[in-house]
């Protein structure tokens, strides 16, 4: 149906941006991923998931294909709809939820909101061997640079936010809730004030 939509971001929340492509306003749910790397305004392609069920059709918006393979993937597991795969991909980067499940993290997937031992343990067994081996990175690596890029987002300049990213994703080890973090960030901000 919908492969991409490029056009003007006329608004963007933590889970929704519409895009504006020709005048007609298009509105997607978003990831606190997609959300973090999208600009404040101007020109922008989203990768379009398509869900369509009895009540209709909703828009899902990527910036990364690796987040949307991801997406269509744990929306094959049984008892995972688009609503708990995106509320996977908002509390994980695509790299970091799919470390988590190639290495069999249940308690890791429990801390997420939404999901049980028993859901996370049907999404490893299902998808442990399937997942995309290119999307597993170091976990430190992929929240500190979606964290420079919320906190850039938000008006820092890109050498703060890094430094900031760098130094909040030091000052939290094991910590892999990217809402958290930004968080701990925002509050480091502060009280540097």
């Amino acid at each position: 149906m919908f492969e991409f939509l490029k056009g003007e971001l006329a608004r963007k929340g933590p889970t929704e941006a519409v895009v504006d492509v020709n005048g007609v306003g298009y509105l997607l749910s978003i990831s606190a991923q997609c959300f973090a790397a999208l600009p404040a305004r101007g020109v922008v392609t989203l990768l379009v998931h398509v869900h369509t069920n009895d009540s209709g059709a909703r828009l899902f918006g990527f910036v990364e294909e690796r987040e949307r393979a991801l997406f269509r993937q744990l929306q094959s597991v049984s008892g995972v709809g688009p609503a708990v795969a995106l509320n996977l991909l908002s509390h994980e980067p695509p790299d970091a939820l799919a470390g988590r499940l190639r290495s069999g993290d249940v308690k890791g997937l429990t801390r997420i909101k939404g999901i049980g031992t028993k859901t996370a343990e049907r999404l490893i067994l299902e998808l442990k061997d399937k997942v995309d081996a290119g999307l597993a990175v170091t976990l430190p690596a992929g929240h500190e640079e979606l964290l420079a890029q919320a906190l850039k987002s938000l008006g820092l300049d890109p050498s703060e936010a890094a430094e900031r990213a760098r130094q909040t994703v030091k000052a939290n080890l094991g910590e892999t809730r990217v809402e958290l973090l930004l968080r701990a960030a925002l509050q480091r901000r502060s009280a540097a004030r």
